[in-house]
């Protein structure tokens, strides 16, 4: 009796121990897939908050403002941080927080948006007149051009960023533009997509 039971202890191990992988492999099928959306996302919000750690840093070097600081005292503050962050960043380039696929994410959504007699009152309001200016890495938000308008529906598209930090449009091209040093830190060429030309109405069967 004894042995009958110690014969069916080591079945039930056996058994146990082959079902090992076979549960290892079922758990790993069950892992949730990957949402691409989501891991963009996640991922330029990991190089937007490299980024601001670069630049809060540098920002402390600087003397702090006076709460009545004067336009010109801002604008000495701008220039000076857009400095020490051009510095800091030589070797910036477009995609380095727009990478390749956060690119092709805001090219999708604003085809969306921009489409129809809706994307064309966007357009309007964005800028009522095309700027022809290429923007470029670490260099100050032309100061010839009025800040655009960021509309509520285009805003909902993009990921939240932190308050030094804006979404701004130089003609069709999307900026991001740190406040504190007016400075472009990257951008997304012709985000806002070409016009699609007006159809001929219908006419009637003659």
């Amino acid at each position: 009796m004894t042995r009958l039971r110690l014969a069916l202890v080591l079945v039930i191990l056996v058994g146990m121990t082959s079902s090992h992988p076979a549960r290892a492999r079922a758990a790993q099928d069950q892992r949730p897939a990957v949402n691409p959306t989501a891991a963009t996302i996640a991922d330029f919000h990991r190089r937007v908050d490299d980024y601001m750690q670069l630049q809060r840093m540098l920002e402390g070097r600087l003397p702090k403002l006076p709460k009545e600081a004067t336009p010109q005292q801002i604008d000495q503050n701008q220039r000076a941080l857009g400095m020490l962050i051009a510095t800091a960043r030589a070797n910036a380039k477009p995609g380095d927080l727009f990478t390749p696929d956060m690119q092709r994410l805001v090219h999708r959504q604003f085809a969306a948006i921009f489409q129809g007699q809706p994307g064309q009152q966007l357009r309007r309001y964005i800028h009522d007149e095309p700027h022809p200016v290429m923007p470029e890495i670490n260099k100050r938000y032309p100061d010839t051009i009025p800040l655009s308008t960021m509309p509520l529906r285009v805003l909902a598209q993009l990921p939240r960023l932190p308050e030094e930090l804006e979404y701004r449009f130089v003609d069709s091209h999307l900026v991001l533009m740190d406040v504190h040093a007016h400075l472009i830190v990257d951008y997304i060429l012709n985000a806002i997509p070409e016009a699609s030309p007006a159809k001929p109405p219908k006419t009637g069967a003659q």
